[in-house]
């Protein structure tokens, strides 16, 4: 599969609004956890924290895929 191809098919992605609608819950309820949980439960916290992480890093490996497989600008003037 070429550059271009893995960045079509990520901002395929990335366009979807049902899976960014379910990342932006997964990563808010998270968050809206965190701050209710108890301070002593160390596993839930790196749970949650967990989560959140999981979430951006996906969002930033698909905004990697699609900058990778823009085709080069040409030099000069734009």
């Amino acid at each position: 599969m070429t550059d271009e191809q893995i960045a079509q098919q990520a901002r395929s992605i990335k366009d979807n609004e049902a899976f960014q609608l379910a990342l932006g819950a997964m990563r808010r309820d998270a968050i809206e956890t965190l701050v209710s949980v108890q301070a002593t439960d160390a596993n839930k916290i790196r749970d949650l924290q967990a989560t959140v992480r999981v979430v951006d890093e996906l969002r930033a490996h698909l905004d990697a895929f699609i900058r990778k497989g823009r085709p080069p600008k040409a030099p000069g003037l734009v």
